[in-house]
């Protein structure tokens, strides 16, 4: 686990690549972590994006949960309960 400093969700921006650790599977798709950044909601709606060519590969193969990969964020939102903030997330 790092030491480091986590980065303020004011800092979450759409189109930015982060580190994000797979979490669950979801009959939709994924929930994950991002790791440098304070708590946030994050997920990966791979029905909804899977005619994106990134998502579509991962879709195939999902990686194992605790897996670590780079995403990308595709929208930050507000969320209506704990963490308040949702990250949907999308592959390269």
């Amino acid at each position: 686990m790092s030491d480091e400093p986590k980065r303020p969700l004011s800092e979450l921006r759409a189109g930015e690549t982060v580190r994000a650790t797979i979490t669950s599977h979801q009959p939709w798709g994924i929930t994950a972590k991002l790791d440098a950044y304070e708590t946030v909601g994050a997920s990966l709606d791979t029905i909804r994006r899977r005619g994106e060519p990134g998502v579509a590969r991962l879709a195939q193969d999902l990686p194992p949960v605790g897996t670590t990969l780079e995403l990308v964020i595709g929208e930050v939102r507000s969320w209506h309960h704990a963490p308040w903030v949702w990250v949907d997330l999308t592959s390269v």
